[in-house]
Order: structure tokens, then C-alpha cells, then sequence
């Protein structure tokens, strides 16, 4: 097993590489896990001053109106620029005489204050709302009468969470993001090795060799098979203690068996990749671009349901997209045969990966470096 034992030490030398994925991914996970986990919203009144110079329906409807939206204070003028200084109120607003013609107000901000531009985006949505009637033909007292009915209605405002995606369970935003790594360390791993047996002194070398062809491919496929069932075990071993799991659970199982079946797509994908190219550092470019790309479009990072349509048409091309989808699946129904048409695409991949390479491996052998 000369050739197998190698292969772990050539994958050795890039512990640090390969290490550092997993520091990163424990840092991330204890971050999401001490996260507030806030599943409302609330609007905020903010503290303001206001002075209606002009006294007509209109500025008494702006009046009444922002009366709702934030705590309009009473105090003497001469203090108003000192308070917005101090950020003691967050905007001042003058209405003028002339606003029923100008349809403008004297507004100022406290400096740095979002609360502030929150405010001058009420004025404007107001002003609007009034002229948008008013061009159509209604009077301005109608315009200030609908207006005032439009703005009163409420809006339910849900934040659309994990909460709401994963059912409460941590279980898929772990096995979701484990895609990145299981993607990263393998290809790295696998198209390194591969790489490294292209090289034209080696593969030399080799040709000269006691060892027979076939067993020396046979040792690397057992290398790369290896690679996948270790890195896959370490995330599931890192998931029973870090979770505490007693295996009960029967929609994580799944999850568990799905991950594993993804792997094996990944070390064909992998052994696919390199079998195309034979530069280390142009490897290590597109290890990245893949591993990057396809967890974003698949929803490793950002759920599916907040994913646009042409992120999720895209990421139907890479077996992350079927995995990540099986994972969200079995929340809504643990069992394995909602997961079987997706893990049947995921290795169906593995089978055109594997194809596409050996077609292909009489042409590389040829362009060897």
C-alpha cells in the first residue's frame, strides 16, 4: 500500500490548509449559537420637535400624522439646535406659512441619527401620498381624508428566520453549512494528490515502477474514498458531541446518510476537476470558485426560501443544491423517501463525473507537466 500511504503524507503537508477550514467553521457555529435570536420587529417613535407655522388642514394632517409615528416634544425653540446636537431628539421640523404652496418643510437632523432620516422619509411619504390624489382630481381636504385612511392601516411585519425555515432545529443550519467545508477540504485534498501524480518526473517515475498501473490507480481511488469517509466523519463526529445527539432523532439520521451520499458526489466532482486540470495553483482558483459559488447559489449560507429564482435555476447544476434541499425536506417529512429522488440525482452526478474522467484521463495523460 505504498501508494496509499503516500497519499496521506503528500495530504499531510497541507494540514494547515485543511485545519483551518474547520477552526473557522467551530468559530462560526459558536458565534450562530450565542447569537440573540430576535423573531420580531418593532417600530421605533423617536423623539422630535415640530412647529406648525401654518396651521391649515394639511399641515395639521402632516402633524397628526407624525404624532403617530414618533413622540413629538414640546419645548422652547432656542433649545432645539442644542438638543439636536446632543442627540436629545432626533429631528426638528418647522412647517412654514406658505406649505400648503411649497409643500416643503424646514427639517433638520441630529447628526448621525438613522432615526432622523426615518422621520424625513415619513414627511415625504405623506407629502406624497397627498399629491398622488390630488393629481388625479381630488381636492386637497379629500386628498388629506384618504391619505390619513391609507396611512392608519397596519402592516404585520414577520422577520422570516431560521426560526420560521429550519423548524427550530440547529441540526440543518449545521449540516447545511458543513456543504462548504465537505466541498473545500475535499476538492482541496483530492485535486492536490491528483495534481502532484500528474507530474510529468513522477509520473516518469512510475512508469518505470515495479507496481503495476492498476494497482497503483486502485490505491488512489482508495485514497480519495478515504479522504471523503474521513472528513464526513469528523463532521458527524463534531455534530454528536458538540449537539450531544444520541442518534434518536430520525430526521437527522437522514440527514447524516444524505451528507454521505453528497460527499461521494464530491470526490467524483473532485477527482472530475482534476482530471481536467493539471496546475496546482489553477486547481486551488477553481476549488475556491466552486466551493464558494456553489454554496451561495445552493443555499448553504443563505436559505433556499430567501434565494432569488435565478440563484436556485443556477445552483441546480452542482449536487449542493439537491443535498441542501433533501436537508429542508426532512423537517417537513423525516423519511427516506422524500429524500430518495434527490439523493438519486446527487448520485447520478457521481456517475457522469466518473465517466466524463475516464473518457478523458487518455487525453490528460498527454498533457502531463
Amino acid at each position: 500500500m505504498r501508494v496509499y500511504k503516500n497519499y496521506f503524507k503528500i495530504a499531510m503537508a497541507h494540514k494547515v490548509a485543511i485545519i483551518l477550514y474547520t477552526l473557522i467553521f467551530l468559530a462560526i457555529l459558536s458565534f450562530s449559537t450565542k447569537s440573540d435570536k430576535k423573531e420580531f420587529y418593532t417600530n421605533v417613535r423617536p423623539d422630535i420637535y415640530v412647529k406648525d407655522e401654518a396651521k391649515t388642514e394639511l399641515s395639521k394632517g402632516l402633524y397628526d400624522y407624525l404624532d403617530k409615528k414618533a413622540v413629538i416634544k414640546k419645548m422652547d425653540e432656542s433649545l432645539v439646535e442644542d438638543k439636536l446636537f446632543y442627540k436629545i431628539i432626533s429631528a426638528s421640523l418647522v412647517i412654514p406659512k406658505d406649505f400648503d404652496q411649497t409643500r416643503k418643510v424646514n427639517f433638520k437632523q441630529a447628526p448621525d441619527d438613522m432615526y432622523g432620516m426615518a422621520v424625513k422619509e415619513h414627511v415625504n411619504q405623506y407629502l406624497s401620498q397627498v399629491d398622488s390624489y390630488e393629481q388625479v382630481g381630488f381636492s386637497t381636504n379629500e386628498a388629506i381624508k384618504y391619505t390619513n385612511k391609507d396611512l392608519a392601516k397596519q402592516v404585520d411585519v414577520k422577520i422570516k428566520s431560521k426560526v420560521d425555515i429550519a423548524g427550530e432545529d440547529d441540526s440543518v443550519f449545521y449540516f447545511n453549512f458543513i456543504n462548504y467545508l465537505i466541498l473545500a477540504q475535499v476538492l482541496l485534498i483530492v485535486s492536490t494528490i491528483v495534481s502532484v501524480y500528474k507530474k510529468k518526473s513522477l509520473a516518469m517515475r512510475n512508469a518505470v515502477s515495479p507496481m503495476p498501473k492498476a494497482r497503483m490507480n486502485l490505491e488512489l481511488i482508495l485514497g480519495h474514498i478515504s479522504t471523503g469517509l474521513i472528513v464526513w466523519a469528523l463532521y458527524i463526529l463534531l455534530f454528536v458531541i458538540l449537539y450531544k445527539y444520541d442518534f434518536s432523532a430520525v430526521h437527522i439520521n437522514l440527514m447524516m446518510v444524505n451528507s454521505l451520499v453528497f460527499t461521494i458526489s464530491v470526490v467524483t466532482m473532485a477527482v472530475f476537476i482534476s482530471s481536467l486540470i493539471s496546475n496546482e495553483n489553477t486547481i486551488s482558483g477553481v476549488m475556491q470558485v466552486v466551493s464558494l459559488g456553489s454554496s451561495f447559489l445552493c443555499g448553504a449560507f443563505v436559505p433556499q426560501a430567501l434565494l432569488s429564482k435565478t440563484a436556485l435555476t443556477l445552483g441546480k447544476i452542482f449536487p449542493s443544491y439537491y443535498y441542501i434541499k433533501n436537508n429542508e425536506l426532512l423537517l417537513e417529512n423525516p423519511s427516506f423517501g422524500t429524500i430518495l429522488p434527490n439523493i438519486g440525482i446527487m448520485l447520478a452526478f457521481s456517475l457522469v463525473f466518473i465517466l466524463i474522467s475516464m473518457g478523458m484521463k487518455t487525453k490528460v495523460n498527454e498533457k502531463i507537466s
